[in-house]
């Protein structure tokens, strides 16, 4: 097992949002197609797909589809320019082969069959930059009237053009050209990181597409068929007491009779009204008492059955505990106590509520926030349990209730004291009225109650759409995938550029340099379909390759505020270094620190329940070890939509790896060597595809294919 020097900072919420970024893995914006491609798209659909690979960080996966368009003779000037660009974007000039060059003077050539527009322009003037790399490689005098005529020409494209070339053209571009385009950048990319608030906008990214509110109300309670039954009977002894009465007024005294009923009536009547709001009070009671955790259940982070999964509740249960403490106010006071048992409430209320929603538990985050807030606002106000007050019923109402039976009691004694024929009134109309009362209490209040709690849950749920729809005009400006990786191009150029300055360096000094990028322990996560991922913390390494050894600078980036702290340096001769190589690893986080699991402990691997990753390790002879792990992309993916081999050559091209691995293997093989033979393959290339280049046209005029239209 081997450490990595990675600690995490950040305050108490930013803690939180990391810790439920662990939790459910990330966002998974499943919904995007903007790198999707189905078989039967027309030219056009899949030239715009490559166009948004290349901007989103993906250039093989966008070069593959533009050579693509070449080979069925979809030429076009913008074809042309930006299959070149994917050509070089992401190569250091180490890796530009006989074969990637031939493949980069064909797209020019193509581009030279056509009419001047803007698009020509832009290849062009990429042309022109290749060439002067080329002549300086052969040693050229770095301050030639060609590079003064290539950057003019570059300042003359359309602002868009001109990043574009500056992006992708990053590893290839050196010497003096790159500290002429630098000096004029330096500005331009301090300002361009931060721009299209990028703080208050990129942490959009990372938020998953809300789930809606749905109506809530606990199922209702059945009333039990023997309550039915007994207030069936309770009635009919009403009735035969009614029909007794009236036979009692042609033998009894009919002055008493109409008292004593008015008495009894009287008195039901009372104790009806006062039962009525002692049980929808004592009921109303009981739910919010419920609600608020009264008395306190914890709930099992288990699957309740119905086909819910118990990955689900968990995460559930984790964004409930992790909400509540992020809403906690400030003093907290005893807000733990007070709110554990609306915590274990709210876990059942949502497992419930989505568990068979088809969602992810990371939709109802939102849901789960704004309950939390909610509460806390209420803890604040000191009215989180004023409602036990307001609902709980008066002690008078129990008098009144049990006054109103002793008084329906007495109208039925004055019935059975013998006044003639009403005791037999008396007998059924005192008990039947009773049970009467009781039963039709039950069954009456249990119907208004549920009416009740209907109408509770449609204004919450209203209130809550209110707050799903300013959830959604919140999110309405999230940053695609593309500008997310403009952020990330830009933080690496603006790193580069600071590790060159601190180190005394200028990039006439470099012979290559490699940056690599890794997701910081615990931050969030997200990617959309068919894109890399991306991460709201990064480890950044940028490797400064010169003439005298290697520095390697190391810092951590805070990508959803663009800060930069903790730098780290080290630097060694090229005798130091003993091995560059991609390992498979397993690795798991623990107390903001990321942990490397070698591939012999399989043992200790399954035990910590880590997650299989490649990982890129730089070995240096003194036995110190640099490495930089391909993030995977468990648990957001679409098995139907994606491959295997397709996600890891994603990972390894996305963090730099796949170009590190080029140079630095070739460093860790030759040693001090490297630099003379480097630069003698470089000038033996350079040479060679001049004088190529001096000859007939690549494709040739019979390689012009004409039977397919254009992409324009």
């Amino acid at each position: 097992m081997s450490e990595f020097h990675n600690a995490n900072h950040a305050a108490d919420d930013a803690h939180v949002e990391q810790q439920i970024g662990a939790i459910y893995g990330g966002t998974f914006h499943r919904n995007e197609t903007t790198y999707n491609i189905n078989p039967s798209d027309p030219p056009e659909r899949r030239f715009d797909v490559g166009r948004e690979r290349l901007k989103g960080g993906m250039p093989r996966l966008a070069e593959s589809l533009f050579r693509e368009l070449v080979e069925q003779g979809r030429d076009s000037t913008v074809l042309a320019y930006y299959y070149a660009l994917s050509i070089l974007s992401d190569r250091s000039l180490s890796e530009v082969t006989d074969d990637i060059h031939t493949r980069f003077w064909a797209a020019g050539q193509m581009a030279r069959r056509f009419a001047h527009d803007e698009w020509r322009g832009a290849m062009d003037v990429v042309g022109q930059l290749m060439s002067c790399v080329w002549r300086q490689e052969m040693g050229d005098s770095p301050d030639s009237p060609d590079l003064e005529k290539a950057t003019a020409n570059f300042h003359q494209l359309h602002p868009e053009r001109q990043a574009e070339i500056r992006s992708h053209l990053a590893l290839i571009l050196g010497g003096a050209l790159q500290d002429t385009l630098d000096a004029e950048d330096a500005h331009r990319i301090r300002t361009e990181r931060l721009e299209h608030d990028r703080v208050g906008r990129a942490w959009k990214f990372f938020e998953p597409d809300p789930a809606q509110p749905r109506f809530f109300v606990p199922a209702r309670t059945a009333i039990p068929s023997n309550e039915w039954v007994k207030a069936a009977f309770a009635g009919v002894g009403v009735l035969l007491g009614i029909f007794a009465f009236l036979d009692g007024f042609s033998t009894g005294r009919p002055a008493i009779g109409v008292i004593a009923l008015l008495v009894m009536v009287t008195g039901f009547a009372v104790a009806i009204w006062a039962g009525r709001e002692q049980e929808l009070g004592t009921r109303r009671l009981t739910a919010l008492d419920r609600e608020h955790g009264i008395p306190l259940q914890f709930q099992p982070a288990a699957s309740p059955g119905h086909w819910v999964r118990t990955d689900f509740v968990t995460q559930i249960h984790k964004l409930v505990e992790l909400r509540f403490w992020a809403a906690r106010p400030n003093p907290q006071g005893s807000w733990v106590e007070d709110t554990r048992g609306i915590c274990e409430y709210y876990k059942w209320r949502f497992v419930a509520l989505y568990g068979n929603a088809q969602v992810d538990a990371a939709a109802v985050n939102w849901l789960i926030r704004w309950h939390a807030r909610r509460v806390a606002a209420e803890w604040r106000n000191g009215t989180l349990f004023a409602y036990r007050d307001e609902v709980r019923p008066a002690p008078s109402v129990l008098f009144a209730h049990r006054a109103g039976m002793v008084v329906a009691a007495a109208g039925a004694l004055i019935m059975l004291a013998g006044y003639g024929g009403f005791a037999g009134a008396g007998l059924f109309l005192g008990i039947g009225g009773y049970f009467a009362v009781k039963q039709g209490l039950h069954i009456l209040v249990a119907q208004q109650f549920q009416t009740e709690e209907n109408e509770r849950g449609q204004r919450l749920l209203r209130e809550e759409e209110q707050a799903y729809t300013s959830w959604l005009q919140v999110l309405a400006d999230r940053p695609d995938d593309a500008e997310m990786a403009r952020w990330l191009d830009l933080d690496k150029a603006y790193l580069k550029t600071e590790a060159l300055r601190r180190c005394a360096l200028t990039n006439r000094d470099l012979v290559a340099h490699v940056t690599l990028t890794e997701g910081a322990a615990n931050a969030r996560r997200a990617r959309v379909l068919g894109g890399p991922m991306r991460y709201s913390r990064y480890v950044i390494l940028v490797f400064l390759l010169t003439r005298s050894g290697v520095r390697e600078i190391e810092v951590d980036l805070d990508f959803l505020k663009a800060n930069v702290h903790d730098e780290r340096r080290t630097s060694f001769r090229y005798d130091a270094l003993a091995a560059a190589r991609v390992a498979e690893v397993g690795v798991r986080y623990a107390a903001g620190w990321r942990y490397e699991i070698l591939n012999g402990d399989s043992q200790v691997l399954m035990q910590s329940q880590s997650l299989r990753k490649r990982a890129f390790r730089l070995t240096l002879v003194s036995g110190e070890k640099i490495s930089v792990v391909a993030e995977g992309f468990e648990g957001l993916t679409d098995e139907n939509l994606e491959n295997e081999a397709m996600l890891q050559r994603m990972a390894m091209e996305s963090s730099g790896i796949a170009g590190a691995l080029h140079v630095l293997e070739a460093v860790s093989a030759e040693g001090r060597d490297w630099i003379t033979r480097e630069q003698e393959r470089r000038r033996r290339r350079s040479e060679d595809w001049r004088r190529r280049n001096h000859g007939p046209d690549l494709l040739g005029s019979e390689g012009y294919r004409t039977g397919a239209a254009p992409i324009t």
